[in-house]
């Protein structure tokens, strides 16, 4: 009895402890996801990842690198001021990012091209390196590889569900309390639901015979596409379209090559693309015309800058190019979305720009510049 009182007792000061060390303000250090001890008299806290790894950090992060674009962006979306470089950047004319980030080095990553450089980062000191990580493959052997690679800098594993832009809400709540922006990632939760119940509510009630059919052109031909349940056409199904390209998906990267006549025999209404050159000539090559959204003229561009909205990359900018494929496909359905004034909000609030008229109207009709 009397050592049970015993390990009572000690299970109670414990619980004590936890909950003294969990005031950050007494202790001038911050609380972190799934913190399971800040080091008393240190700079440092121990944290968990989204791997329940556990790790040591510094208690106040302000250089962040990431591995992939995913999160990257996702950095840069709720904490700009501490993304210490891009894995790639477009090289557009007008970025529509104010140039404290455009001018961030590019030090490229493990993703697609896998063109990072382990000296390269390690030599910038950063605080922390964010590596997402997927479901597939032995995921813990390659974190650990990576952090034995990093050396001393702390890995931290991050779920790359992001790249879902239904799924996305984990890890923007972990990344908001790991980088101490949690107002910032709660704002972004919102604005992502507002905008997903709005589609949600409205599509869930189309009939099967009433949705329309949407190819997703890519490559400059427009012959390579991804079908439903890809990543990378993710748009399309949250919008209540129907994925016309009936073909293997091809994992990962996706872009699955077809022929002119397996559009033509799909045939679809819609036609989206992500890829200016060939919008650039859709209208005029007589490989298209009897393809009824060409016809039509219902071919749409999705915006470009600084990210393209629907694709490549993923992550969770998506959202705001989840609304605009929302626009396209259904626009009597969506009339009363005002796509101006979310992206307004979307960009001032999360890519941290303030559009001029002018610039919205480029933003949103980028066919212009095709």
């Amino acid at each position: 009895m009397r050592e049970k009182i015993g390990t009572m007792l000690i299970l109670s000061l414990l619980v004590l402890a936890i909950a003294s060390c969990g005031c950050t303000e007494s202790t001038g250090q911050q609380a972190v996801p799934n913190s399971s001890a800040v080091l008393q008299n240190s700079d440092k806290v121990q944290i968990t990842d989204m791997l329940d790894r556990q790790l040591t950090v510094p208690a106040e992060i302000s250089s962040v690198v990431a591995t992939s674009p995913p999160s990257t962006i996702l950095v840069y979306m709720l904490a700009p001021d501490k993304l210490a470089g891009w894995n790639f950047k477009n090289n557009f004319t007008q970025p529509f990012m104010d140039e404290n980030y455009t001018s961030l080095p590019v030090i490229g990553g493990w993703f697609g091209t896998q063109t990072g450089n382990y000296e390269t980062i390690i030599s910038m000191d950063p605080d922390i390196v964010i590596e997402g990580y997927t479901t597939d493959g032995q995921i813990n052997e390659a974190i650990e590889r990576r952090q034995e690679s990093f050396g001393s800098i702390p890995v931290v594993a991050v779920d790359d569900s992001i790249i879902f832009v239904t799924q996305s809400d984990p890890t923007i709540e972990y990344v908001g309390k790991l980088l101490d922006c949690e107002a910032q990632a709660e704002k972004l939760i919102e604005f992502r639901g507002s905008i997903l119940n709005e589609i949600n509510n409205t599509v869930k009630d189309i009939p099967e015979d009433e949705k329309v059919r949407v190819y997703y052109a890519e490559g400059p031909k427009g012959l390579m596409t991804d079908p439903s349940g890809s990543q990378h056409s993710q748009v399309i199904d949250i919008c209540g379209g129907i994925n016309v390209a009936d073909c293997p998906l091809t994992p990962g990267s996706g872009m699955t090559q077809v022929s002119i006549e397996q559009v033509m025999d799909w045939n679809p209404e819609i036609i989206i693309t992500s890829n200016p050159q060939f919008y650039a000539s859709v209208y005029s090559d007589s490989l298209w015309e009897s393809v009824d959204a060409v016809r039509n003229k219902r071919v749409y561009l999705a915006p470009q800058n600084p990210f393209c909205w629907i694709d490549r990359p993923q992550g969770p900018h998506l959202i705001i190019g989840t609304a605009w494929t929302a626009k396209m496909l259904y626009p009597d359905l969506f009339a009363d979305m005002d796509l101006s004034g979310l992206t307004r909000e979307f960009y001032l609030e999360f890519f941290h720009y303030e559009l001029t008229d002018e610039q919205l109207n480029t933003l949103l009709n980028p066919a212009a510049e095709a």
